[in-house]
């Protein structure tokens, strides 16, 4: 009597497992769709011949400094993945990680969802290209994107802080120095809690989801990739301060001249274009820009198109500055996704070589 309720409990969970999968593509490749229509609807009245006559300005020295500029990008973004592989005993090529890091970029801007999803790759192919153990791959990887993350809020913050101090910027007077005291108290803490064994971003990433469970139907699981991405990058940031401080200094470092390198092209774009814009600027259109690229929505598609047109209008500067730079980004963005899908299919069937549709049986 008990072993047809046991298989019928089986079945049950079996089926609520694919049924969770299907929503959670569901919502995916749903929010792609919201992304197209949002971007149709901030395209749809723009005014194309002054784009148009923008974008004419840029030379061929012009386009050709933005070229250079993007692939010094690659090997300054990818030297903090390099420079912990070595950290773990790993040493890999500068070049053949600079591919692996265009590979996995082109996935997480070619699927559905957060930037997130070329992890996994970036495993499969140090473990299979470069022999290197499944758990040194996937700790390389998740301390660079934790490091990547850390990065990226201490920029944006201190932009947004510097933001408070400009006369003209979206957030003055006592609201601003209680958003300066509320980010360094965070900056601060997160910090400190990292590299003393607690788990800061889990942590918080954990109460998140259990905040959104008690109020809607669970889309996502906590064991998801991206929470273990983070558990490891936590575990590994305490190890790798204690044990490799230089390594880790050296590699934060790496990571702040790869947002200088952001302002960089951002300025000359804009440069070319016939706008060179001043600090609080330049400052305002990379902070709405890289925002764009946090939401949900794959590759920030129509939170770009909308968020940097109107920027640049709020600053006087008009609209289609902000919707040439947008073009000048997913045009730059499309070529190195093709490139990246190039390279990934390449190592996923290329003959004489380990790959997932070659391997034989």
């Amino acid at each position: 009597m008990t072993t047809p309720i046991s298989h019928k409990s089986s079945s049950e969970a079996t089926a609520s497992s694919a049924v969770q999968r299907a929503i959670k593509k569901s919502w995916r490749w749903l929010l792609g769709l919201s992304g197209l229509v949002l971007a149709w609807y901030a395209l749809k009245g723009v005014a194309w011949t002054t784009v148009w006559e923008l974008l004419n300005r840029l030379s061929p020295f012009a386009i050709l400094v933005l070229v250079v500029i993007n692939l010094l990008i690659v090997p300054v973004m990818t030297a903090r993945w390099w420079l912990l592989l070595r950290a773990l005993g790993e040493p890999v090529g500068l070049l053949p990680t600079c591919a692996y890091r265009i590979a996995a970029n082109a996935v997480n801007y070619l699927t559905p969802g957060p930037h997130f999803g070329g992890e996994p790759l970036s495993v499969y192919l140090l473990h299979h290209r470069q022999k290197t153990s499944l758990s040194t791959a996937a700790t390389s990887v998740a301390v660079d994107r934790l490091l990547e993350l850390l990065a990226s809020f201490l920029v944006l913050g201190l932009c947004l802080i510097a933001l408070t101090f400009v006369d003209s910027g979206p957030i003055k007077g006592g609201r601003g120095l209680f958003f300066v005291i509320a980010v360094l108290v965070v900056l601060t803490w997160t910090l400190s809690a990292l590299f003393t064994g607690r788990r800061p971003l889990s942590g918080a990433l954990l109460l998140l989801i259990r905040l959104y469970r008690s109020t809607f139907p669970p889309i996502f699981s906590t064991n998801g990739s991206l929470m273990d991405i983070i558990i490891r990058g936590e575990t590994m940031a305490e190890t790798l301060f204690r044990e490799h401080r230089c390594y880790l200094l050296l590699a934060n470092f790496l990571s702040l001249g790869h947002w200088f390198a952001i302002f960089a092209e951002f300025w000359l774009m804009a440069y070319f274009l016939g706008f060179p814009l001043s600090f609080s600027q330049l400052t305002a259109v990379v902070v709405v820009a890289r925002l764009a690229f946090f939401t949900p929505l794959p590759a920030g598609i129509g939170v770009l198109e909308t968020a940097l047109p109107w920027m640049t209008a709020t600053l006087g500067l008009g609209s289609g500055l902000g919707l040439s730079l947008c073009l000048i980004i997913r045009f730059r963005d499309i070529l190195f996704s093709l490139v990246g899908l190039g390279l990934t299919m390449k190592y996923l069937t290329c003959q004489g070589k380990v790959g997932i549709i070659n391997v034989k049986s």
